[in-house]
């Protein structure tokens, strides 16, 4: 499979042939069909956080695909179903911030295109538990998007305490 691959903080990706990932336990291999460009993926590949991604590393949290394969322990998930992965590629369910509803504060959490490989890539593995079944009529190019925007304005929104008919501004 091809992937563009940080081999260097700073440098062009380079458009590499990998062989294609095998899933472990709990885990999916998706065939990427879309993934969206955000400015986190930028920062990954200057290095621009204290705590920085380990080159190389494929970028890319907003991948979205169809199932290819299952791991070991899959069972909600199927072969052929189209899915999102966000930036929360995984987290450790059982710490207070995750058992509080602020999985993204674990401090075990693994993000895509940061802490794993991501999105930019041909195949692309996720953990099942956050890879997001997307609706039939969502296409991949408008799933893209919601793993991280939409994400994103949904939790603000959630932690805002916003009812049906009152009024938002949301800037981007």
């Amino acid at each position: 499979m091809k992937a563009a691959v940080v081999r260097a903080f700073g440098r062009p990706l380079a458009i590499e042939d990998r062989p294609d990932p095998v899933p472990g336990p709990g885990q999916v291999r998706v065939r990427v069909e879309a993934s969206g460009l955000c400015h986190t993926d930028i920062h990954a590949a200057h290095g621009d956080w204290p705590v920085k991604p380990s080159p190389p590393f494929v970028p890319g949290h907003e991948g979205v695909g169809l199932v290819e394969e299952l791991g070991v322990g899959v069972t909600h998930l199927s072969v052929g179903q189209r899915v999102a992965v966000p930036w929360l590629g995984w987290a450790c369910g059982r710490c207070e911030h995750c058992r509080s509803g602020w999985e993204t504060l674990c401090e075990q959490q693994i993000n895509t295109g940061y802490g794993c490989d991501g999105g930019y890539a041909e195949k692309m593995l996720a953990w099942a538990d956050f890879a997001q079944p997307v609706p039939d009529g969502v296409g991949a190019l408008d799933a893209a998007p919601l793993t991280c925007a939409g994400v994103t304005t949904y939790k603000a929104l959630k932690v805002a305490g916003v009812r049906p008919a009152q009024l938002v501004a949301i800037s981007g």
